[in-house]
């Protein structure tokens, strides 16, 4: 059996994008919560655009799990915390990787817990990849073990609110206040999706069926083979957008005029652009022709309502912020104990950075003569986005030697 695990992680920040095909059922849920009429509140972690939820497997193992809306099923990363508990595994099926090619072997395993403190316990079958292919946490900065899918809570109302960081599960029941946009949405393989317009440039625009999707920290991505006639931007980053399960991905990144969903306009929104190059893919690309993540989804206050295949919006007070993107034109990763050390483990061609001779795989040390240890990933990210024209000085350690770099920030798209 084979499923289709859309998976990589982006140049700018790290993206996640799954989409599982097998059928899988969660079974014996139970929920204080939910026996009492109350919501259950699930607190999350939001870093490099990523909601993190902290929960225990069979209430022993703790694991943070990125929230996703565009995952049919929860997966983790590696079999280490499955192997401790016996006969778990009932079959092996195949993984398609981030190139929609590769097939890599995983694991169903009977019903397990998930549990959110003493909230919330839901036994749930999950997919587990047979052999630890890459290592998100590097990306994210922080250890991420796994995908939470959210279509284990499509009973409920899911609220998430990203100003406070927490996630409400509501009674099907509750009313939702009529501060809130109500945004007709369709649930197609428990997967929530939206019909916009998209303007690339003033003169053409199209409607797309588009995934809304938690799991990817992007503000837009279409694939390319669904625009039909629609121009591309004229300036765009061409090469390298990511690599993930399966290996690395090609495309654009550029800019879109306008993109309009229900009252909404948003202009000049950062967007990928991703070829399909299989019969996988192509017929993957038949039921969505792109998803809009993060970037765009915190810019409200949002409540899922799949059983009336409704979504509620309310905008909350970062909706006209514009969204940064990286000026460098490097992606910087995290490794070594307690992912304290940081990486260059990719350059794009004719960028800043390229131009300066900086490499893959130099390890950055210091920072505008600050050491390292005075950054997180998601400093250095915000630094690589600010203003064009500003100084970046590195000293990085490659090979045995150590050697000093300077360049400006310049906008690449």
């Amino acid at each position: 059996m084979t499923l289709n695990s859309n998976l990589f992680l982006s140049r700018s920040n790290s993206i996640i994008v799954l989409g599982l095909v097998l059928v899988l059922n969660a079974v014996n849920v139970f929920s204080i919560g939910q026996l009492s009429g109350n919501s259950i509140r699930l607190p999350f972690k939001y870093v490099q655009s990523f909601i993190i939820v902290e929960l225990k497997l069979e209430n022993v193992i703790p694991v943070n799990l990125i929230f996703d809306t565009g995952a049919e099923h929860t997966i983790l990363f590696e079999k280490k915390w499955t192997d401790l508990f016996p006969n778990v595994y009932q079959r092996e099926i195949k993984v398609i990787g981030s190139d929609l090619q590769q097939e890599i072997p995983a694991f169903v395993t009977s019903p397990l817990g998930l549990s959110f403190g003493d909230q919330y316990t839901i036994n749930t079958p999950l997919i587990i990849l047979k052999e630890k292919i890459n290592d998100i946490s590097q990306v994210i900065g922080e250890p991420v073990h796994g995908i939470l899918s959210a279509a284990l809570f499509n009973s409920f109302q899911i609220e998430i609110n990203f100003k406070r960081r927490f996630i409400m599960l509501h009674p099907n029941s509750k009313k939702i206040s009529n501060s809130f946009a109500v945004v007709p949405i369709q649930i197609y393989k428990n997967k929530p999706y939206l019909s916009t317009r998209i303007n690339v440039s003033d003169t053409s625009s199209k409607v797309f069926n588009l995934l809304l999707d938690t799991g990817a920290s992007l503000s837009l991505m279409l694939y390319t083979d669904t625009t039909g006639k629609l121009q591309l931007p004229d300036r765009m980053i061409p090469g390298y957008l990511g690599s993930g399960l399966g290996g690395v991905l090609n495309g654009y990144v550029g800019k879109i005029n306008r993109l309009q969903f229900d009252t909404f306009d948003m202009q000049q929104v950062i967007t990928h652009f991703l070829r399909i190059q299989t019969s996988i893919g192509r017929s993957e690309s038949q039921s969505k022709s792109g998803l809009i993540g993060n970037h765009i989804l915190d810019k409200f206050q949002i409540i899922f309502d799949y059983s009336k295949e409704k979504v509620y919006l309310k905008p909350n007070k970062t909706y006209s912020k514009k969204v940064d993107y990286d000026k460098s034109g490097m992606i910087v990763i995290t490794g070594g104990i307690e992912l304290k050390s940081f990486y260059i483990a990719h350059v794009l061609p004719g960028t800043p950075a390229a131009n300066a001779g900086l490499k893959e795989n130099d390890q950055i040390l210091k920072i505008n003569s600050w050491p390292i240890s005075f950054y997180s990933l998601s400093k250095i990210n915000n630094l690589l986005q600010q203003k064009s024209g500003k100084k970046i000085k590195l000293l990085v350690r490659r090979n045995t030697q150590k050697l000093k770099f300077e360049f400006f920030l310049e906008p690449l798209i």
